[in-house]
């Protein structure tokens, strides 16, 4: 079996290709040993390609992890997201006015079964949304759908209480 003729640090080659999983530059890069005979002292003070790749590779990374806008870098907004059920929204928007329109005992139980039963009767849809834009979610979903499960649901629960 015929030996590799070069050997190389697999650390650095990765920090290369992805910058950002290293956000050290203070640490030299390794040097490429080669299985030639070693290199004479007047090539060693030289500065190696390595080493002036190192400013242009700091360079990119302080570009690519900076917002600009105007020629002004602002930092980074940390976004807070959470994943939702829409359906579960409308049932909750939905469900006074449903229940007001039929002659239904409204205790807790009886709302939280005509809640799970209607929830039941529809298609989940969980989407990941920024905290600040749920409330436009709920306005773009037909209701339509939402009000009719509702509606079976009080029935069911009218016809079958629990308590």
């Amino acid at each position: 079996m015929a030996k590799p003729k070069m050997e190389f640090d697999k650390d650095y080659i990765y920090n290369l290709i992805m910058p950002s999983a290293s956000l050290d530059d203070t640490s030299e890069p390794p040097t490429i040993s080669v299985d030639t005979p070693a290199s004479s002292p007047e090539t060693a003070a030289a500065p190696s390609a390595e080493e002036d790749e190192a400013s242009p590779i700091s360079d990119l990374r302080s570009r690519l992890f900076s917002r600009k806008s105007g020629g002004v870098a602002i930092p980074a907004v940390k976004r807070e997201y959470a994943v939702v059920n829409i359906m579960e929204l409308l049932v909750s928007d939905r469900l006074d006015s449903a229940f007001s329109k039929f002659n239904c005992c409204q205790c807790d139980k009886c709302r939280k079964d005509a809640v799970a039963a209607a929830l039941n009767l529809l298609p989940p849809e969980y989407v990941v949304a920024e905290v600040d834009e749920i409330d436009a979610l709920r306005y773009k979903h037909s209701t339509k759908e939402v009000s009719a499960a509702l509606v079976k649901a009080i029935l069911q629960v009218r016809a079958h209480p629990r308590h």
